[in-house]
């Protein structure tokens, strides 16, 4: 007898009004472009790109919600306009219980599991029939994803540690001579941004025995989350002291370089012995240190490699400001200059704060960018 399993009205409604911002987004996109015209042929460009993940999102989304899941004495199937699947009952090794859903286990590789959401109408019934036939492999795979070096040679093992305290423990010491030694030391950034390739291709190397981070406590693979976060701290402090005219272009080139990155890493983890969740949130970690590295990094090469003659402007500081959070932070406020056209708040040490009155004089020193993004220089924060 065959059962059809859907999700409930009501349940359907509700995810629609949780997309629905990632559909207004390519929406109001071709909107503005169709009434207002094509005002600018890169901004254009960018947008329409920006929308593809939001259709990407929308359409998958609404995929699953309208999909179907039926069952027979043959077995199960998943249909909806954009995947196609099905699982016979013979070839169900047993099921395993996550968060949301059941899912059922292949007996063979060639397969791929077979997820039910408990959101469908008359999951229960199925759930029960399930469970009355076949065992459940929970704890077995917990077990699993716990010690996935069984198969492994040990000193493989070790050799993945070596490397993760190697990459962890020189990333760890170029950002403290960044920090306090950086003045001294100005193609120290460059050794950092060597550093980031060279754990991607630890990644691959090791072939799933060196992780990018993982949320449990008790983990038996070593991680080079810190040497990402090290180099992104070090690459920061470089940048800090430098102002950008054209912030955008640097970020866009930035996104770029980190997109092609996570292809990467993406490729390199898949020899990771682990559930899809645990890889996509370190995926998302490597994304939380990288775009600022990647970023810093493009300021650091506009202005190492500039050796054009600096144009020399003077502006004059109007205000000053302190902010209290949770640690103080002390501001100057200037006049626009040049080409600044707004007014812009300068973050300074202490000592240079109590040092500057208001209507003081200030130089700020522009350059033309080996990029071809300008930047400055305030002379407040020169010998900081």
């Amino acid at each position: 007898m065959q059962q059809v399993y859907t999700y409930s009205r009501g349940f359907r409604i509700f995810i629609l009004c949780l997309i629905s911002p990632f559909a207004l987004i390519p929406l109001t996109t071709i909107g503005v472009t169709i009434v207002a015209g094509v005002q600018s042929r890169e901004d254009t460009l960018w947008g329409f790109i920006g929308m593809i993940p939001c259709i990407a999102v929308v359409f998958y989304v609404i995929s699953e919600i309208l999909s179907v899941v039926s069952s027979d004495e043959k077995g199960l199937r998943y249909r909806s306009f954009l995947f196609r699947r099905e699982l016979l009952w013979q070839e169900v090794r047993g099921y395993r219980l996550e968060a949301g859903r059941l899912v059922l286990l292949p007996a063979g590789s060639a397969k791929r599991k077979f997820k039910i959401a408990t959101r469908r109408v008359n999951y229960d019934s199925l759930a029960r029939w399930i469970m009355a036939r076949y065992p459940d492999l929970t704890e077995q795979s917990k077990e699993e994803e716990v010690l996935p070096t069984d198969v492994y040679l040990q000193h493989e093992l070790r050799m993945a540690r070596n490397t993760a305290w190697l990459l962890n423990g020189t990333a760890f010491v170029l950002m403290l001579l960044s920090i306090f030694m950086g003045r001294y030391l100005p193609w120290l950034p460059l050794l950092l941004m060597l550093l980031l390739p060279v754990t991607v291709a630890a990644l691959e190397y090791h072939k799933g025995l060196l992780i990018i981070l993982d949320e449990r406590k008790r983990t038996t693979l070593p991680s080079v989350a810190l040497t990402i976060a090290f180099c992104a701290i070090g690459l920061f402090v470089f940048g800090v002291p430098v102002f950008s005219l054209e912030q955008w272009v640097l970020l866009k080139v930035a996104l770029i370089i980190t997109g092609v990155f996570t292809l990467v890493v993406v490729f390199a983890i898949r020899h990771w012995k682990t559930i899809f969740l645990r890889k996509l949130w370190a995926v998302i970690g490597f994304l939380v240190f990288f775009i600022p590295a990647s970023y810093s990094s493009l300021v650091y090469l506009n202005t190492f490699f500039d050796h054009s003659p600096p144009q020399v402007f003077e502006t004059t500081v109007y205000d000053k400001r302190i902010s209290k959070r949770r640690m103080t932070s002390y501001f100057l406020m200037v006049r626009p200059w040049g080409p600044v056209k707004s007014a812009v708040s300068i973050a300074v040490k202490k000592k240079k704060y109590e040092a500057t009155a208001v209507g003081e004089v200030v130089k700020m020193e522009l350059h033309q960018g080996a990029l071809g993004v300008p930047w400055y220089t305030p002379g407040v924060l020169k010998r900081e």
